[in-house]
């Protein structure tokens, strides 16, 4: 009885000294690495404003968007948006546009909070119901803020500012016009492997 009293003891003080818990709790845990390649999907509400002299009402409209990364920092997207609105002059005659567009997007952060710069081409499609269409080549360049609450997903806004020269069938030819699109919604970023 006496030997067992005695290990008792013995056996929690040698428990006891094999644990550490002021290094169990100081030693930092590892921070989750972002992939290095990837694919990101966004689906957004755009604003888009047009200067005055397009004579069409701002509006709000759908964006898509689909990107692959090369890098954490470097992106490659495809956009896609959509707004039907009014002319100004004439409100009972509708307009639809549909802007494509491929940007190149450098994200100043992998994670995060996530700031980034994008620039790209593409071209606006518009279609008047009283004019017919027109399709005018656009250049584009803005910047935008993810916000990453996991990983994966992200809420996301953006400001792109956009020039194109109208040729003639619903713009006047041969003149510079330009348009705003702010955009906001939600993301998802998957790594490729």
């Amino acid at each position: 009885m006496k030997k067992m009293l005695l290990t008792v003891p013995l056996a929690l003080v040698l428990l006891l000294g094999s644990v550490d818990p002021l290094a169990a709790q100081s030693r930092p845990r590892p921070k989750p690495q972002p992939f290095q390649e990837g694919f990101g999907f966004s689906t957004m509400f755009v604003y888009t404003s047009f200067e005055d002299r397009v004579e069409i009402s701002n509006d709000v409209g759908f964006s898509g968007r689909f990107g692959y990364y090369f890098t954490p920092h470097h992106e490659a997207e495809a956009l896609f948006n959509w707004v039907s609105t009014e002319d100004q002059i004439f409100p009972a005659i509708y307009i639809d546009t549909f802007h494509f567009q491929f940007a190149y997007i450098y994200n100043f952060r992998p994670a995060g909070v996530v700031p980034y710069l994008t620039a790209g081409i593409g071209f606006l499609d518009t279609r008047d119901q009283a004019l017919g269409s027109e399709t005018d080549l656009t250049l584009g360049a803005g910047g935008g803020i993810r916000f990453f609450a996991t990983p994966v997903f992200n809420l996301r806004l953006e400001y792109r500012f956009n020039r194109f020269e109208g040729d003639g069938q619903v713009f006047a030819g041969g003149e510079d016009f330009d348009f705003g699109e702010f955009s906001f919604g939600v993301g998802w970023r998957f790594p490729a492997y």
